[in-house]
């Protein structure tokens, strides 16, 4: 029996190849053929414009039945494909789906099916698209217009005004005028640096010039429609700096070691003091003045007159001198606000204040405990900031310090600014106007570094440009984010964000928003094209 048993293990261990793959459930013919590959790339995964390009492709069919494009799992399109490696794909703005809010976060792959019905998707590629009306871009990443810009005139005659610190020329601060793809159209000299922070005014209705200024460099006249004519040039190292109504300039040093500086009105045709005598404010000027038709309001703080340990807020009226120059910067009248907390025996540091536009209401914040902040609106040829004097019934109360209130929409709506919290305030009353009360927000840990209101178009339009907290010894930060709303009411319109460089934005005469991202030159769609894919939910 066992030298049968050997036998027969034996002869089976003899059996052919082919007879033992027979044996096991099949030939090759009948083997499982592999899954198709499909492969997306996004070459460029932050991308702003009328289309975001992907590159797709598919191997392992026979014959395709589809190459389609996926978001997650939510179907954009399917392209015509029968091989032969990668295509590019466009993904216009409007095949783009935007439930996840504008910009649009993508998670981008590709779908393979071939006609034998064998499929498989490609890894998923992240993308960021933000649908733009416009976009220019340069050969080799130049830029098209300066880091900080404004806009001049609009569509189709639209030009950009600018400043930068020339590398060809030892750093040398010059005004650029450039055309839309980004040709200069003229240079100027500066006679101080320019900054981040430095400010070009609007173009005043009556004179046609700006005013350009950098804080503690100094101030200059330029008329753009002159070739960038210089006409008048500020050496002070001002810290203060409003447009009369003639388009004359009133400049406010506080200069240091605590004492009070003068104010003076400077001429944009020549660069001369208008002003018989200074101005001397009863303190430190705490916001910009407010130039209104013959005179001038002015905002300061100071201990003089004031019990120990507390400080008097003062609105001092001033004549412009419009109509008699003999009298211009004389005092018409002094009222005092409110009664603050010092410190010390100067008051260097005061409550974030401004004026409304025609000077008539003085808004001040004041931080209570935990942090809450009640704002005031007060009439500012009235002593007190109570009763009469006071314009809303009640302070308006928000739960957060704030650093900047900014008047926009012709005064009746009032910006109110903390580090990573924007909430709008109805002038008529102080109510507070936010989509159910919730403030408009940076990203994550940035935090708000400039703010644009809309134009004429959009009048109750806010842009927020955020960006990372400034550090103490490192250059200082730029925004790397906007934020829009094109009605507080409506809550957020769209969020754009990029990794590194930074955004700058201007409005031109139109009321067009243009923003400068990186390198490129930007034209967002209008507000309402936004609003059509993003409706306003209860």
């Amino acid at each position: 029996m066992k030298d049968s048993t050997r036998l027969a293990l034996s002869r089976s261990a003899l059996l052919p190849l082919w007879l033992l793959a027979l044996s096991c459930g099949g030939g090759g013919n009948n083997k499982p053929l592999d899954n198709p590959q499909a492969t997306l790339t996004v070459p460029k995964p932050n991308t702003a414009g009328q289309k975001l390009t992907v590159q797709v492709g598919a191997t392992g069919c026979e014959a395709f039945q589809s190459l389609s494009i996926f978001d997650r799992e939510e179907f954009i399109k399917t392209i015509p494909y029968s091989g032969g490696g990668s295509v590019p794909v466009d993904l216009a703005y409007n095949e783009i789906k935007y439930t996840r809010g504008i910009a649009a976060h993508l998670s981008l792959k590709a779908r393979v099916v071939c006609s034998d019905g064998r499929q498989s998707d490609s890894q998923p590629q992240a993308a960021t698209f933000f649908p733009a009306e416009e976009v220019v871009e340069l050969p080799n990443g130049f830029q098209v217009v300066p880091d900080n810009f404004v806009t001049e005139g609009a569509l189709p005659e639209i030009t950009f005004l600018g400043c930068g610190n020339d590398p060809s020329e030892g750093g040398a601060p010059k005004l650029y005028h450039v055309n839309k793809s980004g040709g200069v159209l003229k240079e100027a000299r500066m006679p101080f640096l320019c900054t981040p922070g430095t400010v070009i005014t609007p173009k005043h209705p009556v004179s046609g010039k700006r005013w350009v200024w950098t804080p503690d460099g100094g101030a200059i006249a330029v008329n753009v429609a002159a070739e960038l004519a210089i006409t008048a040039t500020v050496n002070t190292p001002l810290d203060l700096l409003a447009v009369g109504p003639d388009g004359d300039a009133i400049i406010y040093d506080a200069g240091g070691g605590g004492l009070d500086k003068e104010v003076r009105r400077i001429s944009h045709e020549n660069g001369a003091n208008k002003w018989p005598q200074p101005f001397y404010p009863p303190g430190f000027l705490i916001t910009s003045p407010a130039p209104r038709g013959d005179d001038v309001m002015f905002a300061s703080i100071t201990t003089n007159g004031a019990p120990a340990n507390r400080a008097n807020i003062y609105v001092t009226r001033v004549d412009y001198g419009r109509q008699n120059p003999a009298v211009g910067g004389a005092t018409l009248g002094t009222f005092l606000m409110k009664e603050v907390a010092s410190a010390g025996p100067i008051a260097t540091e005061a409550p974030p204040t401004a004026f409304s536009p025609e000077g008539g209401l003085l808004y001040m914040s004041f931080v209570g405990q935990g942090g809450i902040t009640t704002l005031l609106a007060c009439v500012t040829e009235a002593d007190g900031c109570a009763g009469a004097a006071m314009k809303w019934t009640e302070p308006a109360i928000l739960p957060q310090p704030i650093v900047a209130m900014v008047p926009y929409r012709a005064g009746t709506r009032l910006a109110v600014i903390a580090p990573q919290h924007v909430w709008f305030l109805d002038t008529a009353n102080g109510s507070v106007t936010n989509k159910g009360g919730v403030s408009l927000s940076p990203e994550g840990g940035l935090v708000v570094h400039q703010v644009h209101s809309g134009g004429a178009k959009n009048p109750l339009a806010f842009y927020l440009l955020n960006g990372p907290v400034a550090q103490e010894g490192a250059p200082a930060p730029q925004p790397l984010e906007i934020v829009a709303t094109d009605d507080p009411a409506n809550g957020e319109l769209y969020r754009y964000q990029i990794n590194s460089g930074s955004i700058s934005a201007a409005m031109d005469d139109s009321g067009t928003l243009w923003l400068r991202v990186g390198s490129a030159l930007v034209r967002p769609l209008p507000p309402a094209e936004y609003r059509k894919v993003l409706p306003v939910t209860p």
